[in-house]
């Protein structure tokens, strides 16, 4: 059977522009990774929520209840709170690059050629991506319906590094939490008030105890009773929107 020089042509010119299957480009990656971050955010922040409260119950213990008056009390307990409050704004601060990083910079990455072989048809523009496409998609490569099909292998790098990067905030004396926010406070709750010198001891081993316990419950971080399974589907589909 012989075909015409445009027969040929043709077939090779839809060959040649057929839609290719682009990638999650930075506007992709940067909502995507704000998705996320919500959600991880909201999580994270109990653990310093626990720990003001826990400042709040178990800072003072220990010291005879005559050391202080009720003023001076609420005025050691707010300085060490508030440095809990910095410590939080920090973590906050530095989350959405950690989520970023692990999403898109992290081995395996996604990106790369969506298209050998072909699972999936780029949609017109102003079409989303289906989940029939996220269903297809089974291989690590560039597009949102890849990063939508191995959006379980992406929690589960992305949990481990947070889970280690809190345990380093509540560690005891060692953490990022006491050595870069409560040490500042203590300094000046001592300068403030030189009688609590003789308690310097109790004050740290308060402290140790307070943090630990936050950090026992880190073990737990974005686990299947606190992930709720209706963020996935948000995610996914926030992910489909994008071309």
């Amino acid at each position: 059977m012989r075909f015409s020089g445009a027969a040929i042509m043709g077939a090779f010119s839809l060959a040649l522009f057929a839609p290719s299957v682009l990638a999650c480009e930075r506007e992709c990656m940067v909502n995507v990774s704000r998705a996320f971050t919500d959600k991880y955010g909201a999580l994270s922040s109990s653990y310093f929520t626990i720990l003001h409260d826990r400042v709040q119950e178990s800072l003072l213990y220990g010291i005879p209840a005559d050391t202080l008056t009720s003023d001076e009390r609420v005025a050691v307990i707010n300085t060490v709170q508030e440095s809990v409050v910095a410590a939080q704004r920090t973590w906050d601060s530095s989350l959405f690059q950690t989520i970023f990083d692990s999403i898109f910079k992290d081995e395996p990455k996604f990106k790369g050629d969506c298209n050998h072989p072909r699972h999936v048809i780029q949609p017109p523009r102003g079409v989303n991506w289906t989940m029939s496409d996220c269903h297809k998609q089974d291989y690590i490569c560039g597009n949102p319906p890849s990063i939508c099909h191995f959006m379980p292998m992406i929690k589960t790098r992305t949990v481990l590094k947070l889970k280690q990067q809190l345990t380093a905030r509540f560690d005891g004396f060692n953490s990022d939490v006491f050595v870069n926010n409560i040490s500042t406070a203590l300094q000046i709750i001592m300068t403030d008030l030189p009688k609590l010198q003789a308690y310097v001891t109790i004050f740290h081993s308060n402290l140790n105890h307070i943090l630990d316990s936050v950090k026992e419950g880190v073990n737990d971080f974005a686990n299947e009773t606190q992930w709720k399974k209706e963020w996935d589907m948000e995610i996914k589909y926030l992910l489909l929107t994008f071309p």
